[in-house]
């Protein structure tokens, strides 16, 4: 009974660990983004997925931190038509907001890139831009 609870956790793992970024990396403003797999929208830091851009900004929303797994972490998202998953999946998630049930105020991008609709993926992909934990 075990297995089953932890296997939908490792599928999601998997899902967002390849569908996304690179952890605190920065772009550089002048590199075509067509050859070497950043992103085309230059507000953007992650390294993203070739031609990804921003689909829209999200501001002050306030959610809930949702643990996947023993080291993932996503922010609930409910009624944002463009949010398909009901996840926002953070390439650089804070470390101090990642404890299950937190409270968080956020701010930051919704990344989208050619053919999204098509994967089968568990969280959108988010970058962050700022954010406040809620007490």
């Amino acid at each position: 009974m075990k297995f089953v609870k932890v296997y939908p956790a490792m599928i999601l793992a998997l899902l967002l660990s390849s569908s996304a970024c690179e952890k605190g990396s920065t772009l550089p403003k002048d590199q075509n983004s067509e050859s070497n797999g950043n992103p085309s929208d230059t507000r953007l830091t992650c390294i993203w997925r070739s031609n990804s851009t921003v689909d829209s900004t999200f501001t002050d929303y306030i959610s809930e931190v949702k643990q996947v797994g023993d080291s993932m972490f996503v922010i609930r998202a409910k009624g944002f038509k463009k949010v398909f998953t009901g996840y926002l999946g953070a390439c650089n998630f804070p470390k101090e907001a990642k404890k299950n049930g937190l409270s968080l105020k956020v701010s930051g991008y919704l990344v989208t890139y050619p053919n999204i609709l098509l994967e089968d993926i568990i969280a959108n992909p988010f970058e962050i831009t700022s954010y406040k934990i809620i007490e």
